[in-house]
């Protein structure tokens, strides 16, 4: 993958590198729970109608287990033709973060989207999630970006509303300036 340009555009690389019809994305903090966790990831696609299938997270630091609400690419499977369709990761509006909401949104039009019962263990060490002031202002700037794009289709534009008024100099001020410019540009230094 050439230079650091966002987790879009390297999808968006290995994708256009890809042979096969079936994608598969795992993040690097992330390790599959089952031995045969592939196959129950890929086994909806005899389904011709299946464009997108994701499994479950377990935080190892929290020790939850659950479905994100959209599939947040952690391990995530994908009709390589379906992601052509829809004009793949939108790598000039998504740096950090993004790209998988806008991707669920755009691929649930065209085709069925599946959970499937397995799942990861997300491995990241120290993480706070959306606590930290540096989480904020990039989930700000995400939910500004989505909200320009898709309005009230993006399922948090109105906690993203709330949040803006809720934490005006971190959160706000992000989404403000991703709402404006189109883009999800700031990139957390934690």
């Amino acid at each position: 993958i050439k230079g650091d340009r966002g987790l879009a555009n390297a999808y968006n690389q290995g994708i256009r590198k890809s042979k096969g019809e079936i994608i598969i994305t795992l993040h690097q903090d992330c390790m599959p729970l089952e031995k045969n966790s592939i196959t129950k990831l890929i086994n909806p696609f005899r389904d011709e109608k299946v464009v997108l299938v994701y499994s479950w997270v377990m935080e190892k630091d929290e020790k939850r287990k659950y479905y994100p609400f959209a599939p947040d690419g952690k391990f995530t499977a994908f009709r390589k033709s379906a992601l052509e369709e829809v004009g793949l990761f939108n790598e000039i509006v998504f740096f950090t973060g993004g790209e998988d909401v806008d991707m669920w949104l755009k691929l649930k039009k065209i085709g069925k989207i599946v959970r499937v019962k397995t799942g990861i263990l997300h491995i990241h060490p120290n993480y706070k999630g959306n606590k930290t002031i540096e989480k904020r202002r990039q989930n700000g700037s995400i939910n500004g970006a989505l909200t320009k794009i898709w309005g009230i289709r993006n399922p948090k534009w109105f906690k993203s509303i709330l949040l803006c008024f809720i934490f005006p100099f971190s959160y706000g001020k992000e989404y403000i300036k991703a709402y404006i410019s189109g883009k999800q540009t700031y990139r957390r230094k934690e």
